[in-house]
């Protein structure tokens, strides 16, 4: 491994010192960090990565805070992250983050593993009342009055050695987080919510733990629902492809085809380079990298007999639809503004499409959990008057 990163990280120690940091860029530091952090009951974690040109987030620096000491961990010079994975799954302390799904997905490649027991604290102040997407540097001077500097958010984090400006960012991330979390427990403590805060932060680990299949990526292109079934069942295979190759290459879905390429292709479906050509959402490139695979892929949906074709979906411009969904939507603010929590935590959008045309209302996540107790004996009558309409 080049462990030029560590020898310049290690070249600016004694700045680091200086704002009372230690730098992790050895397996022996990592296994004395980890010691210390196994005696805390919590500690706050977050990282930084870099994934502008990638698929994957490519993991560039690694925070902890553990109540005594800030650790900024570098992973260009670790060779062993069994203790680091042994800390993230250690059940007696609590990781604490802040919009941590992105952070998911650092962990999932550099460790195989997701930090639990987990409270994101993002989820923890919509609970309690602030905005649904409240930025930590809002959070910190909500809850406890300090302003900290962001303006390091987008700079470059692998590159070393990384600059005293975003060491002190990066150690910011995590060194009032912990004091945050307090506050926000005390609160969610006092409002009885406690539970409904486990409740969302499992649930967002089970999502971490059970990605969407490639065979169900079609299902994320908005208007899909547009598409007859035959142009829809060309619409999955053509997302499965994509997601394989983008993953396989390690570049960004859009860098392999746009998604209004993919549904223009659904639609169109060329059966020769030249029809190709004639997609306007497909580059040149695209035809020339992919276009055989293109081509192969709609060839072979199409080959497949009309009872392998996925459910039709939901035509969601339907008068019925907006109406059910407006009436939902007032329910859902108006429940929110009695608990003083923000309107898209109790239900988003989505939420609501899922729960109206579910088969098995118990397993949409408005039927479960603390949201079941809260809205349903408003929502059901508005679903079931919708499906009786519809069925008539």
């Amino acid at each position: 491994m080049d462990n030029t990163g560590a020898a310049n990280l290690t070249d600016i120690s004694a700045a680091v010192e200086a704002m009372d940091f230690k730098i992790v860029n050895s397996d022996a530091a990592l296994v004395d960090m980890v010691d210390a952090c196994l005696k805390q009951p919590a500690i706050a974690l977050d990282s930084e990565f870099i994934r502008t040109d990638t698929f994957f987030p490519k993991p560039a620096l690694l925070q902890i805070y553990d109540r005594e000491q800030v650790y900024l961990i570098d992973p260009l010079a670790i060779d062993d992250f069994t203790p680091l994975k042994m800390l993230f799954l250690a059940p007696d302390t609590i990781k604490v983050m802040h919009s941590c799904s992105e952070d998911m997905e650092v962990f999932d490649r550099l460790l195989s593993c997701y930090p639990q027991p987990l409270i994101d604290t993002q989820i923890a102040a919509s609970l309690v009342g602030l905005d649904f997407s409240i930025s930590y540097q809002r959070l910190v001077d909500a809850a406890l009055g300090k302003q900290i500097d962001k303006g390091e958010t987008r700079s470059n984090w692998l590159q070393r050695p990384l600059t005293d400006k975003q060491l002190s960012y990066a150690a910011d991330d995590v060194l009032w987080l912990l004091d945050v979390y307090d506050f926000l427990m005390a609160k969610l403590d006092d409002l009885d919510r406690l539970s409904w805060l486990q409740e969302e932060c499992e649930e967002l680990l089970l999502i971490a733990k059970q990605p969407v299949s490639f065979e169900n990526y079609y299902l994320k292109i908005k208007t899909a629902w547009r598409l007859d079934p035959q142009s829809l069942n060309v619409l999955r295979s053509l997302c499965a492809w994509r997601e394989r190759e983008a993953r396989a290459e390690d570049v960004p879905r859009s860098r392999v085809v746009t998604d209004a390429a993919l549904q223009e292709l659904s639609r169109e479906r060329p059966r020769d380079k030249n029809a190709l050509a004639k997609i306007s959402d497909l580059r040149h490139s695209m035809i020339r990298n992919y276009g055989s695979a293109i081509l192969a892929e709609i060839e072979q949906a199409d080959s497949q007999g009309k009872e392998s074709y996925p459910p039709v979906l939901q035509q969601k411009n339907s008068s019925n639809i907006r109406n059910a969904i407006k009436k939902m939507k007032q329910v859902v603010s108006s429940l929110a503004s009695s608990l003083d929590i923000p309107d898209s935590l109790l239900a988003r959008k989505r939420d609501l499409e899922a729960y109206l045309f579910a088969d098995d209302r118990q397993l949409e996540l408005l039927g479960r959990g603390w949201r079941k107790d809260i809205l349903l004996e408003q929502l059901d009558p508005i679903v079931d008057n919708y499906h009786a309409n519809s069925d008539q």
